[in-house]
């Protein structure tokens, strides 16, 4: 299930579905997985579409086995999406995509479009915020005591791959630099079972950080909108702060930075990434060694921490 989003910004209607059981991830039950969504396949069904748009990649031979039952369960006239690699050898309007080049996803995604007959000369990414979800967010820091006169710092430990996650240490270590050198505010974010946040927490009891856990997404931005500076692994929420212009560190290890990085807000980002090892990039989800996020060091990634808190303690001070 994906978390709650106001979607009717974009969408006249949404309908939802665990995609780890037609997508890569972890295959632990995906046969109990697809008979759970059974009724949401013959509801699609019954919809009769005269076509069925995907823009996600097809990453492995599994998932474009699993892509393409789904399909033909759903029966849409036409099917639209991306070739990764020859994957999507049963589409009928394909984009073609290579997996580990230097596209960025963005553009994966507008060569569907430009697939369709769209124009796709404006590229800017766009994150819709409620006003509901604005108010929501200026009273819960109210109540949590964080102050704009301040600067706020909000640290995201955890991903949703297990490759993508650095170590706890290294994110206790900035947040206590930050703490001691520019007295921030440190907000953890996180999913509901992001066990590491309060592993983090406990390591933090002089800095005494708030938690933001299992935030829907909407209420995510409207806390990303307030923050000076975000610290993320390579995972969803970076995307969210890239979308609203906001300042932020990413570390990325064994995905494709040119793939994932930043889109929007490049000169407010910084990209970390860690040695280049024979495998990289991959597309794993566990790792017996994790080679490429251990070589990055504490220092690495406050260094590119210092290089954006040098233009924002600038402006806070105005």
């Amino acid at each position: 299930m994906l978390p709650a989003l106001n979607i009717k910004h974009y969408a006249d209607r949404a309908l939802y579905f665990n995609q780890e059981a037609f997508s890569k991830g972890p295959s632990k039950s995906i046969y109990k997985q697809m008979f759970s969504n059974l009724k949401l396949l013959w509801t699609l069904r019954n919809e009769r579409f005269d076509m069925m748009i995907d823009l996600e990649a097809i990453e492995t031979w599994k998932s474009s086995l699993l892509r393409y039952i789904f399909y033909i369960c759903v029966g849409a006239k036409n099917r639209v999406g991306r070739n990764s690699d020859g994957k999507g050898f049963f589409l009928d309007v394909k984009a073609e995509d290579d997996l580990f080049g230097a596209v960025h996803e963005v553009d994966r995604k507008l060569l569907i479009a430009r697939a369709l007959g769209a124009k796709t000369n404006d590229t800017k990414q766009e994150f819709y915020i409620s006003q509901e979800d604005r108010k929501f967010i200026n009273d819960w820091l109210l109540d949590s005591g964080i102050v704009d006169s301040r600067t706020i710092v909000a640290i995201q430990p955890g991903a949703f791959v297990p490759t993508r996650q650095w170590k706890s240490e290294g994110f206790i270590e900035l947040a206590k630099k930050l703490y001691r050198k520019h007295k921030a505010q440190i907000i953890l974010t996180g999913g509901s079972n992001d066990k590491v946040v309060y592993e983090i927490k406990d390591g933090l009891n002089d800095v005494e950080p708030t938690l933001a856990i299992g935030f829907p997404l909407g209420r995510l931005g409207a806390l990303l909108e307030r923050v000076q500076l975000f610290i993320s692994n390579d995972t969803g929420p970076f995307h969210i702060a890239d979308a609203l212009n906001r300042p932020y560190v990413v570390i990325f290890g064994p995905e494709n930075f040119h793939r994932y990085g930043p889109y929007n807000a490049r000169s407010k980002s910084r990209i970390v990434t860690g040695m280049k090892v024979s495998c990289s990039p991959c597309l794993k989800y566990q790792c017996s060694t994790h080679e490429c996020m251990e070589s990055i060091t504490p220092d690495m990634v406050w260094e590119g921490v210092e290089s954006l808190m040098k233009d924002i303690t600038k402006r806070t001070a105005l």
